[in-house]
């Protein structure tokens, strides 16, 4: 399978957007260092509904373990780009 290598800026503006339609947050409200937990995806269920969507944008599947580390924004973003574009697997 054939998957798409996104520059860093498509990957944020991606991000970003799913989070905006996700949470119903303005993208003009959305600031890097907003919380997951606490801002954007205060229950598991809007976690679990947020990690899907971006698993659906990507086409990659995220593991429940691989979220442990993710607290902002800024955070989730760095994630995406790196398991966007990584090549193994």
């Amino acid at each position: 399978m054939n998957q798409a290598i996104y520059s860093s800026e498509q990957i944020r503006q991606k991000v970003i957007s799913v989070v905006s339609e996700v949470s119903a947050i303005d993208v003009s409200e959305l600031s890097m260092s907003l919380s997951i937990r606490e801002d954007i995806a205060p229950t598991s269920l809007d976690r679990v509904t947020l990690f899907m969507a971006l698993e659906d944008e990507f086409s990659r599947s995220i593991a429940e373990d691989e979220l442990e580390d993710i607290n902002t924004l800024q955070d989730l973003i760095g994630f995406v780009e790196q398991k966007a574009n990584d090549t193994g697997s």
